[in-house]
């Protein structure tokens, strides 16, 4: 608990300070990234939206055909308004960068974007549901606050 405690006051001073950049090389292969082990200590009670760009969603191999992409989006769509959560999807022609913001002021740039995950081997394989034990391709992973940025 302290060493939590101790890790939580040094990220807000480095956040206050504008020094705070984090980045997280994930290697070809390597396991132990699941989203939530990347995304879990920037998100609290404070955040109630979250954004997404990622302009490579919609290509064919996260999701199959474009009717299946539709699809898979709404039924997530209508999955997550059963908790209480509203997904808003819009569709962009021209953002190419890829990244994460929550409105607490963190974002996070991932070079591949959410589809960081290799294929598992199969649906009874160690990484099928878990993420955290499922190979990743390699990519960087860069994460700051907001307000040491600039939105040009």
């Amino acid at each position: 608990m302290d060493r939590a405690e101790d890790i939580k006051k040094f990220l807000e001073q480095e956040k206050e300070d504008g020094k705070y950049h984090k980045q997280i090389k994930i290697e070809e292969n390597a396991t132990g990234f699941s989203y939530e082990s990347l995304f879990q200590q920037y998100l609290n009670a404070a955040v109630t939206e979250i954004w997404i760009e990622d302009p490579y969603i919609r290509h064919t191999h996260q999701g199959s055909g474009k009717g299946q992409q539709t699809s898979g989006l709404e039924e997530i769509k209508e999955s997550l308004s059963q908790h209480g959560i509203e997904l808003e999807i819009e569709f962009s022609s021209s953002i190419h960068d890829r990244e994460i913001r929550f409105n607490n002021g963190w974002m996070i740039t991932i070079g591949r974007g959410l589809d960081y995950f290799k294929k598992p081997q199969g649906r009874f394989t160690l990484g099928y549901c878990d993420f955290d034990l499922r190979l990743c391709h390699e990519t960087t992973v860069d994460i700051f606050h907001t307000r040491h940025t600039k939105k040009i």
